[in-house]
């Protein structure tokens, strides 16, 4: 009878964790947490965004069409599945995963000569990373 208690316990926990991410496999998110604004849809927590990154995405919508972000605000359940560092800066607000139609050599030199993007990569599943750290790549 403990054990269920305990794995009910920390069943709910996940999904009241997981409920909020809408970037977990599986998980859509809240219809809430669904955005649009000049042509940037986001599938996870637009709240989460700096306002200097909110500014980039909006250059890059405005260069290359729309953005689709699809990680914003981690919790650290979630960036530990997805295998992102310990000191993410996800965790903070302080980074966004997103998609856009464009060369991502072009894409990447963008976002390189935008003043307000610290780090940035572009991921192998066509996904780029741009956040508000020291700049640097990976």
């Amino acid at each position: 009878m403990r054990q269920r208690l305990t794995a009910w316990i920390v069943f709910l926990g996940l999904t009241v964790t997981l409920a909020g991410c809408g970037t977990v496999a599986g998980v859509t998110g809240m219809g809430w947490m669904t955005a649009s604004h000049n042509s940037i849809d986001y599938n996870d927590s637009s709240w989460c965004v700096p306002r200097k990154l909110k500014k980039v995405l909006n250059r890059v919508a405005s260069r290359y069409g729309k953005v689709t972000v699809s990680s914003t605000k981690r919790w650290w359940l979630e960036n530990w599945w997805k295998g992102g560092a310990r000191d993410s800066y996800h965790l903070n607000c302080r980074a966004v995963d997103f998609s856009v139609r464009g060369n991502p050599s072009s894409v990447i030199a963008f976002l390189k000569s935008q003043p307000e993007v610290g780090g940035y990569k572009h991921y192998s599943s066509g996904h780029y990373h741009i956040d508000t750290g020291p700049r640097r790549t990976w």
